[in-house]
């Protein structure tokens, strides 16, 4: 590591028998099986392989990663990297030993050197009752019809809550769950349910989400997972979708419930009759963030839920949304409303003393009336 890094280098009690003269495969299989906790590893040209933990980044060892070794590596990835990688960063996804990785590999410094950022996922979904989700938001997975959005910035688990969803509808119905994902990501087994899980790419299953979506419909789906809203296409697909019959859970990127609500009606065009047709499909919204555990440790899962009224479809329909946030509040307070906000969640991790205030305001949809 060059001198002046000021980034901390895990001890090698914390890494025993760590293959450092290995493979950079056979290093991520060791850490992937360690347990050392850690979200994300990024493995830069010429510094050592980094460990993303909720305290911060942590260096592996103090050996920089050669060209050598990543060439090596990225030709384990993918063989046509070298292609791959002249346009545009790529997305894989792999099954490595006892771990399902999602890898970004790119070019950094005008091309002279390699990058990745690797993800793990669950090589199955985890159960329902195990994600820290509450009762209001676990109920999505007894909808048979509609639009359910999963909002919250990059990187707040929401395909770890999607998948999770999907195989408890597995585990409870029978029918035909469509996935369209880039790339596919946790794998869901086949329990009750059959499971076609098309990746998005220039070599996948479909070239776009949009067209993915448009695809699903003619494929007799009772359940589509639409990975990510990106646009305008496939913001208006998802809702003819859901319109058509089966339900449709979808990700989207906002900070809050009234900006996911804002995102949709700019996407679909904001016009009277597409807030119309948005306010008759929605059925719920989940908003969810991961706050760094106070012990540095983990992660915890905060979320907010908003589950689809009269009141609510009249506010979508109108566009009134400055009225999301009061009904929210108020909807709090009623157990059986199927609501909570944001700012409930992390009062409840703030008094068990679970994360700090500052990590807490960072997330919180409403900081004002955050109690601390």
């Amino acid at each position: 590591m060059q001198d002046h890094s000021l980034i901390e280098t895990l001890n090698a009690r914390d890494l025993p028998d760590m293959p450092l003269l290995g493979t950079l495969v056979e290093q991520l299989v060791y850490l992937l099986n360690s347990r050392v906790f850690f979200s994300d590893v990024i493995i830069h040209q010429n510094s050592p392989i980094m460990l993303r933990q909720p305290k911060g980044l942590v260096a592996v060892s103090d050996t920089p990663v050669t060209l050598e070794e990543m060439e090596e590596f990225f030709s384990v990835i993918e063989p046509d990297w070298e292609d791959r990688i002249r346009d545009r960063a790529f997305d894989r996804a792999k099954d490595l030993h006892s771990a399902r990785i999602r890898l970004n590999c790119f070019t950094f410094q005008a091309k002279k050197r390699l990058g990745c950022v690797i993800r793990r996922f669950p090589t199955e979904p985890i159960a329902l009752e195990a994600t820290g989700l509450r009762a209001d938001a676990r109920k999505f997975a007894t909808l048979t019809s509609g639009l359910v959005l999963i909002i919250g910035d990059t990187c707040q688990g929401k395909s770890t809550t999607a998948a999770s969803l999907l195989d408890e509808i597995n585990k409870i119905r029978s029918g035909h769950i469509i996935t369209i994902e880039d790339p596919v990501e946790t794998l869901i087994p086949q329990r009750r349910c059959i499971i076609t899980q098309r990746e998005v790419g220039a070599d996948g299953d479909a070239q776009s989400y949009y067209l993915g979506a448009l695809d699903a419909l003619r494929e007799r789906p009772d359940v589509v997972l639409i990975g990510e809203i990106r646009d305008a296409e496939t913001a208006r697909e998802a809702v003819a979708l859901a319109e058509s019959g089966p339900l449709v859970i979808a990700s989207l990127h906002a900070r809050s419930t009234e900006m996911g609500l804002q995102k949709m009606l700019r996407l679909l065009g904001n016009t009277d009759s597409e807030a119309q047709a948005l306010a008759s499909s929605l059925r719920g919204m989940l908003c969810q963030a991961l706050l760094p555990a106070a012990d540095g440790r983990s992660y915890h899962l905060a979320t907010e839920c908003l589950t689809m009224n009269a009141e609510a479809a009249r506010l979508v329909e109108t566009r009134n949304l400055a009225g999301i946030r009061p009904l929210l509040d108020r909807l709090d307070r009623d157990a059986g409303s199927g609501c909570h906000t944001m700012n409930s969640d992390l009062g409840l991790l703030l008094k068990a003393g679970k994360v700090g205030i500052e990590d807490a305001r960072k997330v919180s949809t409403d900081r004002a009336n955050l109690a601390g």
